[in-house]
């Protein structure tokens, strides 16, 4: 609890957070806003769609900032030194400060979107459960991408290779990720589909953009070809779970055992 006061208490400081916020806001608003040219059937579930696609764009970078950041912190201001001099192991730190991070971050997030909730209600068809399902994805996407950001904090030395760190990997998922599945499309057949699917899945924006296009029904599952059958192997809030448990753990165990290459100290 002392990690998650602490926390709250250097980020409502800061601006990083804050601006992550109210661009969210911003967005939310707008679209909002145009609400009235979505169509009446279903129009609740194509708005939580498109704020989805909207954020999505900014989400995962300014969370990398956020999150890798909290953690250069610690190095600069030599707590992190001080801490690991008490005896306490990089990997208890780094479990606090990961748990610290997430709490104050997601229970921002959370806060904003039930908020937000209220004024769904005056211009939309509020579907209670199509929102719980579009929170999911949203936090699921903050996590995922908050303990990416923890990592690069933790290995990374220098702010400079910290920023260049966070644009990379904000870039290769949004971007560069897809090109390379593109470029892939056409030598995919029955025989490694299943393989391809593992890989296209293990993308997290991928198996994110899934779980709520199916979700919210926009993306029926009935009636698929025999290809697309044999690609979506599992249930898509499994994909949810596998992806959210696969990278939150591997964030971590990398930032563990690779701490020391961004240890200033």
């Amino acid at each position: 609890m002392n990690y998650v006061w602490k926390e709250w208490k250097e980020q409502s400081r800061s601006k990083g957070l804050w601006l992550s916020l109210s661009m969210i806001v911003l967005l939310s608003f707008f679209l909002l806003l145009q609400s009235s040219s979505f169509p009446s059937e279903q129009g609740f579930q194509v708005f939580l769609m498109s704020l989805y696609d909207m954020t999505v764009f900014f989400t995962p970078l300014l969370s990398l900032f956020v999150a890798s950041f909290a953690v250069m912190q610690e190095k600069e201001q030599k707590t992190l030194f001080i801490l690991l001099t008490k005896k306490e192991s990089y990997r208890t730190f780094f479990l606090k400060k990961s748990l610290a991070v997430q709490c104050v971050i997601l229970l921002l997030f959370v806060g904003w979107y039930f908020v937000f909730a209220l004024f769904m209600k005056f211009f939309l068809a509020f579907d209670s459960a199509a929102f719980l399902v579009f929170l999911a994805a949203s936090l699921s996407l903050l996590v995922i991408f908050i303990q990416l950001g923890l990592l690069l904090g933790s290995i990374c030395s220098t702010r400079m290779q910290l920023i260049g760190a966070n644009i990379f990997v904000w870039f290769f998922f949004l971007f560069l990720a897809d090109i390379i599945f593109l470029y892939s499309l056409p030598s995919i057949s029955k025989e490694n589909v299943t393989l391809f699917s593992v890989f296209f899945f293990f993308d997290p924006l991928h198996t994110l953009r899934f779980y709520l296009e199916t979700s919210l029904y926009l993306f029926p599952l009935d009636h698929l070809s025999r290809l697309m059958e044999d690609m979506i192997w599992l249930a898509p809030a499994k994909f949810l779970l596998l992806d959210l448990l696969i990278w939150v753990l591997l964030s971590f165990e990398i930032a563990v055992i690779l701490h020391s290459k961004g240890d200033k100290t």
